[in-house]
């Protein structure tokens, strides 16, 4: 009897040792790259985006090849450019589709472009974007998807 609770106590302790262990270093997922990543976006001004139904993604591509930029608004596809050096980002200016989207798709859109249109630095961390304005406040956050 003695032995067994020995052996329960210290198999207890060693795999919480363990699990403190692995929680510990779990949080620090590794970086994204800001380039050639599919950044979808969650929030702008600090307000979640929230996809329509049946209607693509809000999300951004900064690809290598010439700085391009593509992606979506969540109503009408973006493309333009780009340019980064350490921290600071900024985008070119950025040419959309003009399909008629619901309302609240509109402004979404036009939130967006005007976020990306006043983005300056950039940060990010293991899998969350987050793009900032030149006095460093949060434009909107963006989450690395792997589409593979």
């Amino acid at each position: 009897m003695r032995i067994s609770l020995a052996i329960t106590v210290t198999l207890c302790l060693w795999l919480g040792g363990c699990q403190r262990h692995v929680t510990k270093y779990a949080h620090t997922a590794p970086d994204e790259s800001l380039i050639n990543t599919y950044w979808k976006l969650l929030t702008l001004n600090d307000e979640p985006v929230v996809a329509a139904d049946n209607v693509r993604e809000a999300h951004i591509v900064m690809h290598i090849d010439s700085a391009r930029l593509a992606g979506s608004t969540g109503c009408n596809t973006l493309s333009g450019r780009y340019q980064h050096t350490g921290q600071q980002l900024t985008f070119h200016p950025i040419a959309t589709t003009k399909m008629a989207c619901p309302t609240a798709q509109m402004r979404s859109e036009q939130a967006m472009l005007i976020a990306l249109k006043q983005t300056r630095r950039w940060n990010i961390n293991g899998s969350l974007l987050e793009l900032t304005n030149a006095r460093g406040e949060p434009l909107a956050v963006l989450k690395a998807v792997h589409l593979y």
